[in-house]
């Protein structure tokens, strides 16, 4: 099944930085242009250089973001700001924050190479759709620069957690790196050359499926890029680099491991009337209307826990259109949602909170097509519970759906059944940090088991 491989990453050289938190980034698809920036602004190493280029009029097919990338990739070598580590390894990697309601949280794991399999396998297994258009920039990127600069977020499941037990005396010792990032998460990163840990590792991967996580766009990426090396070299053995990819591995069972909700904002409709719609709902919910101060923080978590309360055991949608009125939307019963979908299709992905919402609310509701949906014409995603009631009211949206989080057992469960889950399903807090490790795809080189 899962097979891993340890690597010798290239990093930042401590020795040349003042502060490293300033050269590391998110991942490239949640930083806006004003974060990009900053993050320009910050240091003139900062890895959004890499990731996420600035792009202007002048650029050309041999002068754009990529090969600015690759540009700066190969000079900060040969500057020293990036060394690659001398033995290969692994590197273990905790975040901890704090999360609302939970307190202090410590989400553990560790970063390794992972070979790339096609999804017919049923080794890795995605769970969301992609677009074309980012793969096609990450594929540019990855052929410019020959490396991978930010991992695929993967998941395993080991009640037994080997892993963390293996490897609860080395984080005893200093990280060797650890830096804050702007939402006040802690990054440590430690590094692990032991052979017989690697292997037990290993060992108890070596039986076990992949989930995807986050990074279905670069997964698919390195599965292209690597058929476009095969191509170019017939006589491939399988273990050169560019048959893995940079991944982090985390337990499904570890108690750090928690899944937010992205909720949906709507705007863009004409003749739009909430009334209507909430007539039309009637059919398939149990509506509640509840009253309750938007401007107000306690009043808004109160809806909050209002909606995780109905959605523990029915599926729960918050409907909010404006005004001081929160509406839940209870769907009367899990069965309504057969006729939304073909006879193969599992019933964990009919009657996630996400399907049931797009397939009768947009989709019959509100007649926003699937196409639209995925185009996002009259869709925007945000992940702040608070966000969306003063995006109503200022007129900017329409009205919002606050989401329960997807719970890990449906993520496994439509994985498995080898089905996509609507865009925007799942948000894996925190976002892995770019910049803490880079997997160098060398020329000449093969992975060491």
């Amino acid at each position: 099944m899962a097979k891993i491989a340890p690597f010798r990453a290239v990093r930042y050289n401590l020795d040349k930085l003042a502060d490293p938190a300033r050269v590391m980034a998110p991942p490239y698809d949640v930083i806006s242009p004003e974060l990009q920036e900053t993050l320009y602004q910050r240091s003139p190493f900062n890895v959004v250089r890499l990731i996420l280029g600035k792009t202007g009029p002048a650029d050309t097919a041999t002068d754009n973001r990529y090969t600015r990338a690759a540009t700066f990739f190969r000079q900060w070598r040969e500057e020293g700001v990036l060394v690659r580590d001398e033995t290969p390894s692994l590197y273990l990697y905790d975040e901890e924050y704090q999360a609302t309601g939970i307190g202090k949280v410590v989400r553990q794991g560790f970063i390794a190479l992972a070979r790339l399999e096609d999804f017919a396998t049923g080794v890795v297994k995605p769970h969301e759709k992609t677009l074309s258009g980012p793969k096609a920039d990450r594929l540019e990127l990855t052929k410019a620069c020959r490396a991978n600069f930010s991992p695929i977020f993967g998941l395993y499941s080991d009640p037994c957690c080997v892993q963390e037990a293996l490897t609860w005396e080395i984080k005893k010792r200093v990280p060797d790196l650890e830096v804050m990032d702007d939402d006040g998460v802690v990054h440590r990163l430690w590094q692990v050359t032991d052979r017989t840990v690697f292997k037990k590792i290993r060992d108890m991967l070596d039986n076990k499926p992949l989930f995807i996580a986050d990074g279905h766009h670069r997964y698919e990426t390195a599965l292209n890029y690597r058929n476009l090396r095969r191509d170019q070299d017939p006589d491939f053995s399988g273990k050169e680099l560019y048959n893995y990819v940079l991944m982090y591995f985390a337990n499904m069972e570890d108690q750090g491991m928690l899944i937010f909700p992205t909720h949906r904002l709507v705007h863009g409709l004409q003749d739009f009337r909430l009334e209507p719609l909430l007539t039309s709902v009637g059919e398939y919910f149990q509506v509640e209307a509840h009253t309750f101060d938007p401007d107000d923080a306690e009043s808004r978590q109160q809806m909050r826990s209002l909606l995780q309360q109905r959605g523990e055991d029915k599926v729960a949608l918050g409907l909010y259109g404006g005004g001081d009125t929160l509406y839940l939307l209870i769907l009367k019963d899990k069965k309504l949602m057969d006729g939304f979908f073909d006879a193969k299709t599992s019933k964990a992905l009919r009657t996630l909170d996400v399907s049931v919402l797009h397939r009768v609310v947009l989709e019959k509701g509100l007649h926003i097509s699937l196409e639209a949906q995925e185009a996002q014409t009259h869709l925007t995603y945000v992940k702040n519970f608070d966000e969306p009631f003063s995006l109503v009211r200022s007129g900017q949206c329409q009205l919002a759906f606050l989401m329960n989080p997807t719970r890990m057992s449906q993520v496994r469960d439509v994985a498995n059944a080898g089905e996509k889950m609507p865009q925007k399903s799942t948000y894996f807090y925190p976002k892995l940090l770019t910049g803490l490790v880079i997997n160098p795809i060398a020329d000449g080189e093969t992975i060491e088991e």
